[in-house]
């Protein structure tokens, strides 16, 4: 019988040893290509600095704030011509867009995005109203610097929500709820005092403040205070159902409004229809914010025989005509371009944001919006070389001489603090015999500092605190602890 031999070994397959040779040199391969990006990355060439400033403005040139919103375009477009004939920035003429918010949240912030997308803006003035710079912030942060003339609520007081991207060349209203309220409880030893305050930002912010205030210093906020009622405008026309909750069966000696004028005419024609009915809105001390502090407020109610002659209120007091030493010829000038008298409250506010803006982006050589939050702060504080409304040559030079530079507005100094915020002092206004805001007594620059930080550590003045026409002092720099701890959340 033949032997059986065992099978031949089969010759191995091409498979195994060329698979993992394969593999090895896939991995050589992504290795070598990952490194090549990372040294392109190291020697490519940095972006191309932006070398023309684009600027947007979000206004409400129609609304119920539209008594603001022209004049303050046109301090913008004064800014703008008086700086491109001085020689621009970096060398380029501003180019400049503007948009009508129409007083509204959700028209300012579609505005915000326009500028953006169609414009390529890099900075933003505006918006005109708290509510409205509410719904720009998130539009710009990130892209652009926005800067209000006149968003005062204290909400903005707070870089966890800006994260730098907006500033304001209007003091918050951090400052002015506690003028008020040390007015009201030392001036006019008021110890019961009811608060009503708009539906926006603006109003919920202030009213909030001067409540806090008020109580700390040892008064009572009668209950249902503060109010927070909706807007004229919609489906609200009448305020007397808020009248009687406020002012019913509470004794309260003063009331505090926080509004625009539409809101304020209509609620003070409610109040005077019904204060011979009703005698608990009898003798109460109407104290209003810097939102009435306008003859839109004030006229119509003379036309419809209201008796404001005990009205008062608050005011920053560059509002209230105390502007600083630079107004006068910064008035001149815009009447002469013009043909107004009186430029309207904000006007320089909104003026000296485009130099904000010029000056941060002239100083870092670059018009990009991350650009212009990196030296905000550096050109609009001391020490530097000041640079004065009209001062566009001035500031060329001291910058292309490598100086440091302090812009001193129309406005006032504009000096801003880590928040984006400047101070300011104040002005309790009242009317004359004949019906026109006047300047009642100053609190000034000092003093409010003073006084933020005594409400804000409760360590309080009992005495009356004689308040004068002193020259306002110089930038608080107390400021930033003082407004962190009077702020709401």
């Amino acid at each position: 019988m033949e032997e059986q031999q065992a099978p031949a070994p089969e010759p191995a397959k091409a498979g195994g040893s060329n698979k993992i040779l394969w593999v090895v040199i896939a991995i050589l391969v992504v290795v070598v290509l990952v490194q090549a990006a990372a040294l392109a990355g190291l020697f490519a060439a940095p972006p191309a600095k932006v070398t023309t400033l684009v600027i947007g403005t979000v206004l409400s040139k129609s609304g119920s704030l539209s008594a603001y919103g022209p004049d303050n375009e046109n301090g913008t477009i004064m800014a703008v011509d008086e700086i491109n004939k001085a020689g621009g920035v970096l060398g380029n003429q501003i180019q400049i867009f503007h948009q009508d918010d129409k007083t509204d949240p959700a028209t300012a912030a579609s505005a915000a995005r326009t500028l953006l997308s169609a414009n390529h803006v890099a900075a933003i003035v505006g918006a005109t109203g708290s509510g409205q710079c509410s719904t720009v912030l998130p539009v710009v942060y990130n892209s652009a610097v926005e800067i209000s003339a006149s968003c005062t609520s204290p909400k903005f007081s707070n870089t966890d929500l800006t994260g730098g991207w907006f500033a304001r060349t209007a003091p918050s209203d951090a400052l002015q709820g506690v003028v008020a309220a040390y007015y009201a409880y030392h001036n006019l030893s008021v110890r019961r005092a009811a608060v009503i305050g708009i539906n926006n930002a603006y109003g919920t912010g202030l009213a909030t403040v001067f409540a806090n205030a008020f109580t700390k210093l040892g008064g009572t906020v009668t209950a249902g205070s503060p109010r927070i009622v909706d807007e004229i405008g919609g489906s609200t026309t009448d305020y007397t159902t808020d009248l009687h909750a406020i002012l019913d069966n509470v004794n309260a000696q003063l009331v505090y409004v926080v509004a625009y004028p539409p809101d304020g005419v209509v609620m003070m024609k409610n109040w005077w229809a019904g204060h011979s009915s009703n005698p608990g809105w009898n003798n109460v001390n109407w104290t209003f914010s810097e939102g009435l502090y306008d003859s839109a407020f004030i006229d119509p109610l003379v036309t419809a025989s209201v008796d404001v002659s005990s009205f008062r209120g608050t005011a920053p007091s560059a509002y209230g005509g105390l502007r600083g030493p630079n107004y006068d010829s910064w008035k001149t000038n815009y009447t002469a371009k013009f043909g107004k008298v009186t430029p309207s409250l904000f006007t320089a506010n909104a003026y000296d944001a485009v130099y904000l803006f010029a000056l941060a982006a002239q100083a870092a050589g670059d018009a990009s919006g991350a650009s212009i939050k990196a030296n905000l702060q550096k050109v609009a504080d001391p020490p530097g070389t000041a640079i004065l409304p009209g001062g566009w040559a001035k500031a060329l030079g001291a910058l292309g001489a490598g100086q440091d530079v302090n812009y001193e507005g129309a406005s006032g100094s504009v000096d801003i603090n880590a928040q984006g915020d400047p101070f300011s002092g104040y002005i309790v206004w009242n009317l004359t015999t004949s019906n026109s805001l006047s300047i009642k007594e100053i609190f000034p620059e000092s003093l409010v500092n003073s006084l933020v930080v005594q409400t804000s550590s409760l360590s309080l003045q009992t005495t009356r605190m004689t308040v004068t026409g002193d020259t306002l002092s110089p930038f608080g720099r107390m400021l930033v602890a003082a407004v962190n701890l009077v702020r709401p959340d």
